[in-house]
């Protein structure tokens, strides 16, 4: 009698059903495991009524223990979060027994939430403490808490702000390990069983699951493959590749702020630093005072938008948002 293929055998007897969390599966495969041992020592010693007994008695705790688990898992938790873009297909899912439901901008989002996009999705969230997540088409996370999430599949991109040096308890978890951050914006994507991760501002540290800890740099990429191995190369922190993060990127209200801090947000969305060309211009820049919104156009379309209406004009060279013109002195 093959004890792992009659537990496999008794998992299956429901049918094809949606994927078990991992946690969920592993408690119910040992309570089997343990159920399985005593009925076994119970057949041994002839007690052939209660061994059937115990087997009915046992399939019904797992049942009862993992609809109780599902239960909890499927029960809404505290908003951590709000989705502020959702592009074509992106789902919100409460628990993993719950149904998908469309996520549109303004959709809340709870400790313990499932959010995925489709091929063609992208998705933008906000987080506690001013943390922006985004997520690119066939991506799918976990929002374990505020301060935790779970990358299952595909690319995930965290803009923790631009205050540098600030600690922040957010935590990424991938299938090779745990990133953690201080102040930056970095993009995580999980490629098979490994992982690619890119640093455009600040500064990371991924814990691997043996506990080996790595850092990064602004400009660099780590390859995390399945056995640990990590492999560290440069990275551009601007150009095509970081062109859907600007796609989803959440607008600023703009109405009322001064045209210099308006250049350095967008300067930053495009990983870029702002240059002016002359001490005027940037005084220029300080003085003039932007009106009006920005909603529903990415940096670069509000960079164009807004400077249209200025003295001033803007141009990008080599990492650099280079700002020139203004009034005649």
């Amino acid at each position: 009698m093959n004890e792992e293929t009659d537990i496999q055998r008794l998992l299956k007897a429901a049918g094809p059903r949606e994927r078990v969390p991992p946690d969920v599966i592993a408690a119910a495969r040992e309570e089997l495991r343990g159920e399985w041992r005593r009925i076994v020592a119970e057949r041994r010693a002839g007690r052939r009524r209660a061994t059937a007994f115990a087997i009915a008695a046992g399939v019904a705790a797992v049942a009862v223990g993992s609809w109780m688990v599902a239960r909890q898992a499927s029960e809404p938790g505290a908003a951590v979060g709000t989705v502020v873009v959702a592009q074509d297909d992106v789902r919100l899912r409460g628990g993993w027994l719950a149904g998908w439901d469309r996520a549109v901008a303004g959709s809340p989002v709870s400790a313990g939430d499932t959010i995925e996009t489709g091929p063609a999705g992208r998705a933008g969230m906000s987080l506690p403490g001013g943390v922006s997540a985004r997520l690119d088409g066939g991506t799918r996370i976990r929002l374990a808490s505020g301060e935790r999430i779970v990358i299952e599949r595909g690319t995930l991109y965290v803009d923790a702000g631009a205050a540098l040096g600030r600690e922040s308890a957010l935590r990424v978890d991938t299938p090779t390990g745990v990133v953690r951050h201080l102040g930056t914006q970095y993009e995580v994507r999980v490629e098979g069983d490994a992982v690619r991760l890119r640093i455009r501002e600040g500064r990371v540290e991924l814990q691997s699951r043996s506990g080996a800890l790595e850092q990064a740099s602004a400009g660099e990429q780590l390859m995390i493959a399945a056995n640990g191995d990590v492999t560290r190369s440069h990275a551009p922190r601007y150009g095509a590749s970081w062109g859907w993060v600007e796609s989803v990127a959440p607008a600023i209200d703009v109405d009322g702020r001064p045209l210099a801090e308006f250049l350095a947000w967008a300067a930053r969305e495009l990983g870029a630093e702002v240059t002016y060309m002359s001490e005027a211009t940037r005084e220029e820049a300080e003085s003039v005072v932007v009106h009006g919104s920005i909603e529903g156009l990415t940096p670069r379309q509000a960079l164009d938008t807004v400077l249209a209406t200025t003295t001033l004009e803007g141009s990008f060279d080599d990492g650099e948002l280079r700002i020139s013109g203004g009034m005649p002195e």
